[in-house]
C-alpha cells in the first residue's frame, strides 16, 4: 500500500510540475504530453521537445501548445528557418488566451516583444510559461526573479543562474554557486542539458577529467548522433594532449620518412581527398600543392641522412587543428655537381582532425640563420 501510495504522489508531482500551461486547447492526455514538451523546450533540449510536441498531437492534432512549441524550437531566421510558417499554420482563434499570448509574442518583432512582456505577465501572473518568456541574459537577474516566483518549474532558470555566477553577472566570479546551481538544475529536471552544462562549467577550470566524466551522462541520455558528443571528443582531447602531441609527431615522421623514400602507397594515408596540401620548401620558391607527382618524382640529389628534432605541438581551442614546429638537419649530394651539402632548416606542418583520422594540410621548411636549404631544383 505505502508503495502505491507512493507511486500516486509521484504521478501527481510530476504531472503538476508539467503545468508549464494552466489551460491548453488539447484534450487531457495531449495537455500532459504537450506541457512536457514545453519543459524540454525551456531546457534547452530540443531534440526531446520536438518528439514530446509530434507524440501530443498524435493525440490531439489540434493541440495549439504542441503546434506552439514546435513553432518555438524552429529558428526564427527569416533566410531559412521555419518559426514564421509554422505560426501561419496556426489558426490564432482556436488558442486559449493563454496561449495566443505565446502565439502573439513569437509573432512580433524583437522589438515588438519588449513591449509586450510587461502587459503579458501582468495578464497571466500564474502562469509560469508566460512568466518564463522574458527571461534573458541580458539580465541574469531575471532568472532569479522566475525561480523565486516558480521555484518548482525553475530547472531551467536554476542553469542560467549557474552561468551567471561563472561568468561574473552576479559579482564576482563564484564557481561554488555555480556548481550549487547547476546541481539545483539536474534535481528539478532530469535531462541532458544540465550535464553539458556542469561539463562546460568544469572545462572553464580547466579540469578536463570531470568534464568528460559529466558530458558522457549528457551523451547516455541519447547516445545516437547525440548534440552532447562534440563537446565530449573536445574535452578528450584536452585531457589527452601529451598522447594526441605524441601520436601526430610519430605521423609526421612516418610522413617524412615515405616523401625521402618516394614512396607514395605508405605517404597517401596522410592525405585527406578534400583537401589540397600546400608546400613551401626551404629553397624559398613560391608555395605550391604537393601531390603524387612530388612523392615519386625522381629527386636531383641523394640523402646520406635526415632526421627532425625539437618537435612541438600547438592545438586550436576546437582540438582539430595542431601546428608542429620542428629543425630539420641532414646532409644531402648534388647528383649533377657530386657537391655534398648540410642541411639545417627550420620547419612547421599543420594538420587537421579529420572523420578520418589526422590529416596534413600544410608544410613549410626555411634555412636556419646563415645555414642551408633545399638547393634550386628546376
Amino acid at each position: 500500500m505505502r508503495n502505491i501510495t507512493t507511486l500516486i504522489a509521484l504521478s501527481f508531482t510530476m504531472f503538476i510540475n508539467a503545468q508549464w500551461i494552466g489551460e491548453a486547447s488539447c484534450n487531457k492526455k495531449a495537455t500532459i504530453i504537450a506541457n512536457q514538451a514545453v519543459e524540454y523546450a525551456f531546457n534547452l533540449e530540443y531534440m526531446a521537445a520536438f518528439g514530446s510536441a509530434n507524440s501530443a498531437l498524435l493525440l490531439d492534432e489540434n493541440c495549439g501548445c504542441a503546434k506552439l512549441t514546435l513553432a518555438f524550437i524552429s529558428s526564427a531566421n527569416s533566410n531559412w528557418g521555419s518559426r514564421a510558417k509554422k505560426l501561419k499554420e496556426i489558426n490564432p482563434n482556436k488558442l486559449t488566451a493563454e496561449e495566443k499570448a505565446w502565439f502573439d509574442y513569437m509573432s512580433a518583432s524583437s522589438e515588438d516583444q519588449k513591449s509586450l512582456e510587461k502587459s503579458m505577465v501582468e495578464k497571466f501572473p500564474k502562469s509560469p510559461l508566460i512568466n518564463f518568456l522574458p527571461t534573458s541574459i541580458q539580465d541574469f537577474n531575471s532568472y532569479k526573479v522566475f525561480a523565486e516566483k516558480f521555484p518548482e518549474y525553475s530547472s531551467s532558470a536554476y542553469n542560467m543562474i549557474s552561468y551567471g555566477y561563472m561568468n561574473g553577472a552576479f559579482g564576482e566570479k563564484d564557481t561554488a554557486q555555480a556548481m550549487k546551481y547547476v546541481k539545483m538544475s539536474q534535481n528539478s529536471h532530469d535531462g541532458p542539458n544540465s550535464y553539458d552544462s556542469m561539463a562546460e562549467h568544469y572545462a572553464s577550470l580547466n579540469d578536463y577529467e570531470n568534464a568528460l566524466k559529466t558530458q558522457l551522462k549528457a551523451i547516455d541520455f541519447g547516445t545516437f548522433s547525440s548534440p552532447y558528443r562534440a563537446k565530449a571528443l573536445l574535452y578528450y582531447a584536452k585531457n589527452n594532449v601529451a598522447d594526441m602531441s605524441k601520436n601526430i609527431t610519430e605521423k609526421q615522421q612516418e610522413m617524412q620518412q615515405a616523401i625521402l623514400a618516394g614512396d607514395y602507397e605508405s605517404y597517401k594515408k596522410f592525405e585527406h581527398p578534400e583537401i589540397q596540401v600546400s608546400t613551401g620548401d626551404s629553397n624559398l620558391n613560391p608555395f605550391y600543392v604537393y601531390t603524387k607527382k612530388d612523392v615519386i618524382k625522381e629527386a636531383p640529389l641523394t640523402w646520406e641522412f635526415f632526421e627532425l628534432s625539437d618537435m612541438k605541438t600547438y592545438f586550436s581551442p576546437d582540438m582539430k587543428t595542431a601546428v608542429i614546429t620542428f629543425v630539420a638537419d641532414g646532409k644531402y649530394t648534388i647528383i649533377k655537381t657530386n657537391e655534398i651539402v648540410s642541411y639545417a632548416t627550420r620547419a612547421s606542418s599543420t594538420w587537421v582532425n579529420t572523420d578520418d583520422g589526422w590529416k596534413i594540410l600544410h608544410t613549410s621548411y626555411a634555412p636556419r640563420k646563415g645555414k642551408n636549404g633545399l638547393p634550386e631544383m628546376n
